[in-house]
């Protein structure tokens, strides 16, 4: 009994000795770095650079005499958009909340005239913007989102062959709704491409004939903008 106890534990000690042995040839492993998930959280700032496409629709009411508009050919809807944006996002788990505005310069008019009268009548959308709501899903360094709110533009309408102003170059209120993608490519750094819908609050205007005093002719103006817009932005 004894002697078999002896054997047991000369082999015991000859398996440790082998792991050892064994374990000190392994080659050492590196430490674990764990990176964190990228996240949306933070304010940013951006530019932003586009085609957009303005749409005057015009109802004519005369009080003496009118007719509706026709479109010249000397009219052009689309246009350039340039501009700055600024926001906030916070990321809740995938979800990602947030405000945007921005402000931009457009390239862009409309020109119609009535076919009886013949005196033109010209509409131009200077400048926009819009102060929005973002809700996105984030996969990662990719955000999808919706956006809507408040938006603003700049429209000035008169009849360059008489002189007359109708309109000035007032600003009018109304409502933007779209959706697009970011993509960080950078910690600090994403671009993206977005689409918006924009409807802004009518006007209605009233001007004397200039032909043979024939009387007044008044008129509603509907004006909204589709737009696809390319953005660069810093997030801090």
């Amino acid at each position: 009994m004894l002697r078999l106890t002896r054997v047991i534990f000369v082999f015991a000690l000859a398996s440790v000795t082998s792991l050892s042995a064994r374990a000190a040839d392994l080659p050492a492993r590196e430490p674990v770095t764990y990176v964190p998930a990228f996240s949306w959280t933070g304010f940013y700032v951006g530019g932003e650079l586009g085609w957009i496409r303005t749409d005057p629709e015009y109802t004519t009411g005369a009080l003496l005499l009118g007719a509706p508009f026709v479109v010249s050919s000397a009219s052009t809807k689309d246009g350039l958009s340039y501009g700055f944006l600024a926001g906030y996002n916070y990321q809740l788990g995938s979800l990602v909340f947030g405000i945007e505005g921005d402000f931009e310069g457009w390239t862009v008019g409309k020109i119609r005239y009535t076919s009886i009268t013949g005196d033109f009548v010209t509409a131009h959308s200077k400048w926009g913007g819009s102060v929005r709501g973002r809700l996105g899903y984030a996969a990662d360094r990719a955000l999808f989102y919706v956006t809507g709110g408040a938006a603003f533009v700049s429209n000035e309408t008169s009849i360059p062959t008489t002189g007359i102003s109708i309109g000035g170059d007032g600003t009018r209120a109304g409502w933007t709704v779209g959706a697009g993608i970011d993509y960080a490519f950078a910690n600090n750094w994403f671009t993206g491409l977005e689409y918006r819908y924009s409807q802004f609050e009518s006007n209605s205007f009233i001007y004397p004939i200039p032909i043979l005093n024939l009387g007044l002719v008044g008129f509603k103006q509907e004006l909204n903008n589709n737009q696809v817009t390319a953005r660069i932005g810093f997030k801090f």
